[in-house]
């Protein structure tokens, strides 16, 4: 039986699971209603998420012949090359998108037997590849660059494919509350470092002096777990907004090491400098 398919921006796209039961009679019509929708639509390849079943199935006529990968998994990857490619999630668009050329795989079929295989033919790594994005969450816009990604965004608006909610890519991210505060946390322990300057002009006291260095002391561990607590928080953003750049854990931690590195170096110019017992 023909289905309808999922597109952009339904993110029941998003969310896939093994299949573990491949006695279960409607295996086999799932199988047969993916090879019909993929026939009256004239598609070479499809996932079941693609259809609205979340199980990690994909399935690929190549030569005439349909090939079924149950719960595929990458094991080997060799050779990276920028691949231009299709999907039916993003309708009449083409995107570039870097994939390995050769990879090894291992799958079920039907009846739940384990395969592996060793993939070198372009075509088919990259096809499978792109399916197994559906697979583990993502899709293909995942894998490419900011500027890229907005790109495209913009020509699926122009085709009217718009979000109907916040949940693609959010303009502000309650974790900028967290980066703000730790920055001016952070302002703070280096205007610090001036305190032999304004002591020495202005005559000020040991107790004067400590409590400033007993800011220092505090503030740097705040920061630690303010980053901990920004590292969580976004570890949910980045599952919520899955074509947000920003939610990406290389962002995440690009702005996690730049502010603790800051945090530790004023702490050891408070040390260094601002501690009482070594300045007076």
């Amino acid at each position: 039986m023909v289905k309808e398919l999922v597109i952009y921006p339904d993110d029941r796209i998003l969310s896939c699971t093994d299949v573990r039961d491949f006695k279960d009679e409607s295996l086999p019509r799932l199988l047969q209603d993916m090879k019909d929708t993929m026939e009256a639509n004239s598609l070479e390849a499809l996932a079941a998420i693609q259809i609205a079943h979340p199980f990690n199935i994909v399935i690929i006529k190549k030569d005439g012949e349909y090939l079924e990968f149950i719960n595929p998994r990458i094991l080997k990857k060799e050779g990276i090359i920028e691949n231009k490619e299709k999907t039916a999630y993003y309708p009449d668009i083409e995107l570039t998108v870097p994939r390995y050329e050769k990879i090894s795989i291992i799958y079920e079929d039907r009846e739940g037997n384990q395969h592996s295989m060793k993939i070198e033919d372009r075509w088919l790594s990259t096809t499978l590849q792109r399916k197994i994005d559906y697979l583990f969450g993502g899709t293909p816009l995942d894998k490419v660059n900011k500027d890229y990604r907005e790109q495209v965004l913009e020509a699926l608006a122009g085709k009217g494919l718009v979000p109907q909610s916040l949940d693609v890519c959010p303009t502000f991210s309650r974790k900028d509350y967290i980066t703000s505060f730790t920055d001016k946390i952070l302002f703070f322990m280096g205007l610090s470092l001036i305190t032999p300057i304004f002591a020495k002009f202005f005559h000020w006291t040991t107790t004067t002096i400590s409590k400033i260095y007993t800011f220092d002391k505090i503030a740097f561990p705040s920061v630690i777990v303010l980053m901990i607590i920004y590292f969580i928080y976004a570890q949910y953003e980045a599952k919520k907004y899955k074509q947000c750049s920003s939610c990406q854990i290389g962002n995440q931690i690009g702005i996690i090491v730049k502010r603790v590195a800051v945090a530790l170096a004023f702490a050891v110019g408070a040390w260094l400098w601002v501690n009482p017992q070594g300045l007076l």
